[in-house]
């Protein structure tokens, strides 16, 4: 029997000390994570690296996480998508996205919001 792969996370933030947080402690806890810097980075991505979840910064230069989540639609990607952002006026399901992370957040919010995000699923 093979061993199940890991869960995929794409973290999309223009912050690098921000996406690096973001990154790290998922695949501490044995998520398979990449990163892009922005929406236009995290698109192309999307064409090699299909993930099992998105977290994604909802303000960004080039191609903002509005824009993200307007292109997935149009192209018919189905992903669990927790958005970030400190924007107190954006809801999840107003945009389409499955989990809301409040900014500022710490690192156990994070875990949680991935954990929600993907049904209660934690990395295998």
């Amino acid at each position: 029997m093979l061993p199940e792969a890991p869960i995929r996370v794409l973290v999309v933030d223009d912050d690098p000390r921000l996406v690096m947080a973001m990154s790290d402690v998922p695949a501490a806890e044995g998520y398979d994570t990449q990163t892009a810097a922005n929406g236009e980075v995290a698109v192309r991505q999307l064409a090699a690296f299909t993930p099992d979840v998105m977290v994604l910064d909802m303000e960004m230069p080039k191609m903002n996480g509005f824009d993200v989540l307007r292109w997935l639609k149009s192209n018919g990607i189905r992903v669990p998508v927790i958005i970030a952002s400190n924007n107190d006026d954006v809801e999840a399901e107003d945009v389409g996205a499955t989990v809301k992370l409040p900014k500022p957040f710490d690192l156990d919010q994070l875990l949680a919001a991935l954990a929600l995000a993907l049904g209660g699923e934690t990395a295998r």
